[in-house]
């Protein structure tokens, strides 16, 4: 079990250029671990497609900067900056800038929080969802009206994500929660581009969540996947460094696994023969 640490809060109100810029471009470079079992796909859907798992980052402290990035400290290693995966916030400098900061503080203020990521932007910074005390903040953001849904990115979530996100802003649109006060806002990308106003043709339609995948569906490049799991390429030293060793005994998955042996954890795979913790692994 891992362990998860109490987070101290403190925030900044700083100014960040928004937007993931350019992260089609990182896809493929940068990913973090996935696996594959027996071709889940966590929903009930019928869908054969293979689901993978994404990283997960326990914190111990974390830093506000916007209503889209904060900082977090790892149980070990250095910080990381994370965008917050499918919203965009407003700027700092924006209408409505400082109340969006104010949220997300509120959503991560007192709360054990993890970070659930699968890629990094142009800028390094871990692209992820933010849950504190069980509570999406990232979903959270828009549904009290306080993020737009970045559908410009959307294809980095899960497909039930996808919905519940489009969905929770529309209702915060139509309800006028939070910068939807404003008839006509400004989504936060054309006013970084110096635009005065945006498109604002919305489809309000709604749709059902109810069976569609929660899985992300981008794979490791390279990843070898004969035995039915696809180990993790190894990761940086930035990601290594986040790692605290455990036994076999401390783990629960074989990705977690596979991540400390690919970290250096030598001491997991007694026979040397690359796979670690064979009673996980193996079902042995």
């Amino acid at each position: 079990m891992r362990k998860l640490a109490i987070v101290s809060l403190f925030v900044v109100l700083v100014g960040c250029g928004g937007g993931y810029d350019d992260v089609d471009a990182m896809r493929g470079a940068t990913i973090g671990s996935t696996s594959v079992v027996g071709g889940s796909t966590g929903s009930s859907s019928g869908n054969t497609d293979k689901c993978f798992e994404p990283n997960v980052l326990n914190a111990s402290g974390v830093r506000v900067i916007d209503g889209d990035t904060v900082e977090v400290t790892p149980l070990s290693g250095q910080s990381e900056r994370v965008r917050l995966l499918g919203i965009d916030a407003p700027e700092a400098q924006q209408e409505y800038g400082s109340e969006s900061t104010s949220e997300l503080a509120q959503c991560v203020n007192n709360a054990i929080v993890t970070i659930e990521w699968t890629e990094r932007d142009r800028y390094d910074r871990l692209l992820g969802k933010v849950i504190a005390n069980n509570i999406d903040c990232n979903l959270n953001q828009l549904q009290k009206g306080a993020a737009w849904h970045y559908k410009e990115y959307q294809s980095s979530q899960t497909p039930y994500d996808r919905i519940e996100y489009a969905n929770a802003e529309s209702v915060a649109r139509l309800n006028g929660r939070g910068l939807w006060v404003n008839r006509y806002p400004i989504k936060p990308s054309d006013y970084r581009s110096g635009k005065n106003s945006s498109d604002l043709g919305f489809d309000n339609e709604r749709l059902s969540s109810k069976g569609v995948s929660r899985c992300y569906s981008k794979p490791s490049a390279g990843a070898s996947s004969g035995s039915g799991t696809i180990i993790p390429l190894p990761p940086t030293g930035a990601i290594c460094s986040n790692f605290i060793k455990k036994t076999c005994s401390q783990l629960t998955t074989c990705v977690e696994a596979q991540q400390q042996l690919a970290c250096g954890n030598s001491q997991i795979d007694g026979d040397k023969d690359g796979v670690p913790c064979e009673s996980i692994c193996l079902g042995g």
